[in-house]
């Protein structure tokens, strides 16, 4: 049975892609904590695919682009709008831990809402950087000429 591309994966809470290129083969990105952008690296292969004693989760697009904003959020620092729903999802974590207390139901859905809205913005200042956002399809990596690391 032929592998669908993309697979969404959390190693150790750091958002990976597994993606078919255009040209054929298996390339592996995972998302950078300097740049939030998602780089070349074929490091996560072996290890997703062959085992270790990591944390590994596989995800659905849906909740991968939750875990790419919280990891984002959490490792960035920065100016603009995604920047500022960052703050506004931390406060609103923030506060519910002061309280001792999970989110609301209604706090969950702004926060998800938020990390669907900051996706947007971030992705969009990547691409206006000519950095690779979050794969969406079989060969949508178009970045830099890939080399491993």
């Amino acid at each position: 049975m032929a592998t669908a591309y993309p697979e969404y994966y959390l190693y150790e809470e750091i958002p990976v892609v597994f993606i078919e290129p255009t040209e054929g083969g298996l390339d592996c990105l995972a998302l950078s904590n300097t740049t939030g952008a998602f780089d070349r690296d074929m490091r996560f292969v072996h290890k997703i695919r062959f085992g270790t004693t990591a944390d590994i989760l596989q995800l659905d697009r849906v909740s991968f682009i939750q875990q790419v904003e919280t990891y984002r959020g959490e490792h960035l620092r920065g100016e603009g709008p995604a920047f500022a729903l960052y703050e506004t999802i931390e406060a609103l974590e923030a506060d519910a831990r002061r309280q001792r207390r999970p989110l609301s139901d209604a706090e969950a859905t702004l926060v998800r809402t938020l990390r669907l809205e900051s996706h947007e913005l971030f992705e969009k200042s990547l691409r206006e950087k000519g950095l690779t956002g979050t794969p969406a399809a079989p060969g949508s990596f178009s970045g830099r000429a890939l080399t491993d690391t």
